[in-house]
């Protein structure tokens, strides 16, 4: 039972209560002073009784501990005694029946509102007690006063019994069906209710269940993403390392390297620069690698730049995100969001640079080691290059001059001339001589001598490397010259605008100021000989034939010379 409802349900009452109470006292003090045969004595009575169920009333209405359900039952019990009590003793004091019927009914009905409808047993416990007095009265009122309408009393007010019980166990009936009816529409309804959590909690059970799934589906594809990443990693880093234990070759190595990398992390470019004389090479290298249209030149030709702004600031690595276009103005017109610089370090010497770049953001947040491991071989490839270089250099180059020496010319040579047939190009070769070196070295001494050698051989060979040539100290004061798919007439302007060149340089030498002056001889594949075998000889002839007559000149081959 909701004591809160029942509470709320009778204070309401209480003013239909009062409106009775007043009735009441209107209609028997009307009655009183209307000239009615009405003892006064039962007036006070009646009123008094009033009175103490009004008072009743008002302390149930205003004070709280009467929140309690045992006294609400009670204090309507009360009531109800009261009630009996007077239509019992005063039905017959004219014409009060009615007015005291309606409070009983009203008290009754507050009565069996404060009741548990399924307690039968003490409903009907109540409402023989709340019979008792109607029943006493009228026994006592049929014994003692037979003669003036007793009996007939007697069986109005047994009527009004019967009435008031027959309402009283309808109204239980009813109530108790109605709320057994509510019980079970409850307990459907909870059940109901208990049926739909139940479905609910399943349906977020499932629903916490593929959330869980879609992460750990996520979890497994990017692990697997990872670890194919670090398989291509493995398998990029086991063929450079094949690659680097076969060649000393560093261009080769760079172009290896470089591909790797695009091919493992499909970058948008990814660039090497390695700069003159790191592993003996006369020119800086680079090594490019982009689908991005025109990228590749601009690259090239600002990596130098880089390279030296980042010595200048002292900064050996660099990850750029945010201002990319506004650092690197060459990518301002391309779709690249990150950046990664890095200098090329061995042993605490600085030789290069390492590009790379890409149009997703923070690329380069946490897939730096493979970087690094791939890095770490490229040095240990410019370490392996270098001290092979310098071996073969020690092996290959005149110690003198520096430019290669006739052992290696020779093999040198022999595998031009192949690569010459198998194309089936054509090949110039020009041999001088330093006219007059005796006396240089009579006049100036050796060491002076020695000087004069090293700059017609440094001069020759920066001139010859212009052209894809190459050159030799083929004897001691003289050199040769080779020029790969030149034609004699293409040739002979270079070797002519050499000559230009050698003339033209004085060495100065302690105090003196020595001039210099070559004979040379020019001789072509297969345009005059016709069996490669000739060409050193014949470009010996055309040479001694220069300087016997008159020296300081080039003879070109023309096929008529000859020499015992």
């Amino acid at each position: 039972m909701d004591i809160s409802l029942v509470m709320d349900t009778l204070k309401k009452r209480i003013m239909i209560h009062r409106l009775i109470y007043v009735i009441f006292c209107f209609h028997r003090l009307a009655l009183q002073f209307n000239g009615a045969e009405v003892e006064l004595r039962d007036t006070i009575v009646l009123l008094t009784l009033v009175g103490i169920c009004f008072g009743i009333d008002t302390v149930f209405l205003h004070y709280d501990y009467f929140d309690n359900i045992k006294v609400i039952q009670g204090i309507r019990f009360v009531q109800c005694v009261i009630a009996t009590v007077m239509l019992v003793f005063f039905a017959f004091s004219s014409d009060s029946e009615i007015m005291i019927f309606n409070m009983i009914i009203l008290f009754f009905t507050d009565f069996f509102l404060a009741q548990d409808v399924q307690d039968k047993e003490i409903i009907g416990l109540y409402l023989l007690l709340i019979s008792l007095p109607i029943i006493a009265g009228a026994l006592a009122r049929l014994v003692t006063s037979l003669y003036d309408g007793g009996m007939l009393m007697f069986f109005n007010l047994l009527s009004v019994l019967l009435v008031i019980s027959s309402l009283v166990v309808f109204v239980n009936g009813y109530l108790l069906n109605l709320y057994h009816r509510m019980i079970e529409q409850r307990f459907e309804i909870e059940n109901l209710n208990q049926r739909n959590q139940k479905v609910i909690d399943i349906q977020e059970r499932m629903k916490t269940t593929n959330m869980l799934l879609n992460v750990q589906k996520s979890d497994l594809q990017y692990a697997n993403r990872k670890i194919k990443e670090a398989n291509e990693e493995m398998v990029a880093q086991a063929d450079i390392l094949h690659f680097i234990s076969l060649s000393f070759e560093v261009p080769k190595i760079s172009n290896q390297i470089v591909e790797a990398i695009m091919r493992v992390k499909k970058l948008g470019f990814c660039a090497a620069y390695i700069k003159e004389d790191v592993y003996l090479n006369k020119h800086a290298n680079y090594v490019i690698r982009t689908d991005i249209a025109q990228l590749q030149s601009k690259i090239k030709d600002n990596m130098e730049a880089i390279y030296q702004n980042m010595l200048a600031e002292g900064v050996n690595e660099q990850v750029v995100y945010d201002d990319v276009q506004d650092k690197y103005l060459f990518l301002k017109e391309v779709d690249i969001n990150s950046v990664y610089v890095r200098l090329l370090e061995h042993e605490g010497e600085l030789y290069g640079l390492f590009m790379l770049g890409d149009q997703r953001e923070h690329l380069f947040d946490d897939e730096l080691s493979f970087y690094d491991a791939i890095l770490a071989q490229y040095n240990i490839a410019i370490s392996n290059a270098r001290i092979y270089n310098e071996m073969q250099y020690m092996a290959r180059k005149d110690g003198l001059t520096g430019i290669n020496n006739r052992v290696y010319f020779t093999q040198l040579f022999k595998n031009t001339v192949e690569n010459i047939k198998e194309s089936d190009s054509c090949l110039s070769v020009a041999l001088f001589d330093i006219d007059k070196f005796k006396s240089v070295n009579d006049t100036y001494g050796h060491l002076a001598g020695d000087e004069v050698i090293k700059r017609i051989a440094s001069v020759t060979e920066a001139f010859i490397d212009q052209y894809d040539g190459f050159v030799c100290r083929y004897g001691g004061e003289e050199f040769v010259a080779v020029l790969p798919d030149r034609k004699l007439e293409v040739a002979q302007p270079i070797i002519e605008e050499l000559f230009e060149e050698l003339c033209s340089q004085i060495v100065h030498y302690e105090e003196w100021d020595i001039p210099m002056s070559v004979s040379v001889g020019l001789t072509s594949y297969p345009e005059i000989c016709e069996n490669t075998d000739d060409l050193l000889k014949r470009a010996d002839w055309c040479m001694y034939y220069a300087k016997e007559h008159g020296r300081h000149q080039i003879n070109v081959d023309d096929g008529s010379i000859q020499r015992d």
